[in-house]
């Protein structure tokens, strides 16, 4: 029996993924904005996030994206009061789990490596790697 895992789901996995990735772009603005780099000016802080969140919101960079505004989350998450502090907690276990799955069939990333099918065949005994 021959089992098969997608690298980029597609039907409803695949819509659930791109709202998942649109949700944590939208939370771009706020995870960026109040890490404090009192060096840059406050437009770098609107370019950056912007193009962190159009990477994210297009699929292209998706897991690298996702686990940089995870980590951003958390490190707000410990700069800022009590109440806020579980609320990046939560953005960032969503972050988290979009770097985990990936983007998705609709992505520019499942058009640029192409959609691949992976498939799980069980090794026989004559195809075990021996010494």
């Amino acid at each position: 029996m021959m089992k098969s895992l997608s690298r980029y789901p597609d039907g409803a996995a695949g819509i659930a993924l791109v709202l998942l990735r649109l949700a944590c772009a939208w939370i771009a603005f706020l995870v960026i904005a109040r890490l404090p780099f009192p060096q840059f000016s406050p437009n770098a802080f609107i370019v950056v996030s912007a193009a962190f969140a159009l990477a994210l919101a297009l699929g292209f960079g998706t897991r690298i994206v996702a686990f940089v505004f995870a980590a951003a989350a958390i490190a707000t998450a410990f700069m800022t009061g009590s109440d806020s502090a579980l609320t990046m907690i939560a953005r960032a276990c969503g972050c988290a789990a979009l770097g985990l799955l990936g983007p998705g069939a609709y992505s520019i990333d499942a058009n640029v490596f192409g959609r691949r099918v992976i498939r799980l065949e069980p090794r026989g005994p004559d195809r075990a790697s021996g010494a």
